[in-house]
């Protein structure tokens, strides 16, 4: 009886106890996990740009694909067709309306390219320039980093960036970039599949043979 009505006593503590908040180092690590995981990713994505030379905001739409360890591809549907494939250690931007291309090596940044592209996968680099807000509201569905710079020198080219991450799979499902003149990108990811084949001839350009290619550099 003794014992029956200790537990009758200890199970309402036990059902009142909230669970223990997370902690950002938690949710970092649960992302960084997910991506070890993640060896193809698609998703439609939504771009949004707030420029000051612009009345109104301008928003694209398309879809994305990658492959690991370094194949990407950005499709804009609309307003304007344009293809981006990093592939091989070259970048590649068509242009099909313009019928023109530009292609640049970035073999000797490719590792700096995959490592912020997985946003949270780069925090570490990301702290020694931001300080963090890390928010845990229980009616959004993502967790959301707020990064803004700790010296005036980041701060003339990047005012804030605000990472949304999914709660259920930790891929990051929004991103906000504010630059040092307040110019603003956003984007929104959905439909997101993870780990599905994927040719990989998708990750080749077969331009047309009028298409004029013009080599970059990067400076």
């Amino acid at each position: 009886t003794a014992v029956l009505c200790t537990a009758s006593l200890a199970a309402p503590l036990f059902a009142a106890k909230k669970p223990e908040p997370i902690t950002i180092e938690q949710v970092v690590k649960k992302v960084q996990e997910q991506q070890n995981k993640t060896n193809t990713l698609q998703a439609e994505f939504r771009q949004e740009k707030e420029l000051a030379l612009l009345a109104k905001p301008e928003v694209s739409t398309g879809t994305f694909v990658y492959s690991k360890p370094n194949s990407v591809l950005w499709n804009y549907d609309s307003p304007k067709r344009v293809t981006m494939l990093i592939s091989k250690g070259m970048l590649t931007t068509y242009y099909p309306d313009l019928n023109k291309a530009e292609s640049v090596d970035v073999k000797r940044f490719e590792d700096r390219i995959f490592k912020y592209m997985g946003a949270s996968g780069a925090i570490d680099d990301l702290a020694r320039y931001f300080d963090f807000t890390f928010t845990d509201n229980a009616a959004n569905p993502s967790y959301v980093l707020d990064l803004t710079p700790k010296s005036k020198v980041v701060a003339r080219r990047v005012r804030r960036i605000k990472i949304s991450i999914d709660k259920q799979s930790y891929l990051t499902d929004r991103i906000e970039y504010v630059e040092g003149d307040g110019d603003t990108t956003r984007y929104e990811f959905k439909n997101i599949r993870i780990n599905q084949p994927i040719e990989q001839s998708r990750f080749t350009l077969n331009l047309p043979p009028t298409v004029r290619v013009e080599q970059m550099n990067l400076q």
